[in-house]
């Protein structure tokens, strides 16, 4: 797929469906995702800081949004976008739209596994002392 992408800001405009079959296919949004849970997906989105999506053409590609209080704290959380539009710059597209005006921010984020670098190229570093409580199971936790 080529083209130029379009990033957006907000959840205007969003087609819920083609946003379930993105975290349907990359396995975000908690377990939501992998469940195609539409409305859990829409009311997490919708409680979202700042939410960044994806677009080539009326393709939605990727998504990706940002918890915070605002003044102190940000989380970046369910940054995913298409297998078929990686290592094209929709990832960066996504973190830098979402982080631009939250400079002032301790953003924090957990990396799926083999995006580390990614992240690192971001300018993000190793947090030694996080920890993460999870209702379920995970193989992110030790």
């Amino acid at each position: 797929m080529s083209g130029m992408v379009q990033y957006k800001t907000g959840t205007d405009g969003i087609d819920w469906e083609a946003l379930g079959d993105l975290y349907e296919k990359v396995g975000l949004v908690a377990q939501f995702g992998k469940k195609r849970d539409l409305e859990k997906i829409r009311q997490a989105f919708q409680s979202s800081y700042k939410v960044v999506t994806a677009w080539k053409g009326v393709k939605l590609v990727g998504a990706g949004r940002l918890i915070s209080d605002g003044l102190c704290y940000g989380t970046v959380y369910d940054v995913g976008v298409l297998e078929s539009c990686r290592r094209e710059g929709v990832g960066k597209g996504i973190m830098e739209a979402l982080l631009k005006g939250n400079e002032h921010l301790l953003v924090y984020l957990t990396s799926t596994f083999g995006n580390e670098d990614f992240y690192r190229k971001l300018g993000f570093k190793k947090h030694k002392t996080a920890y993460a409580k999870y209702p379920h199971e995970s193989e992110y936790l030790e």
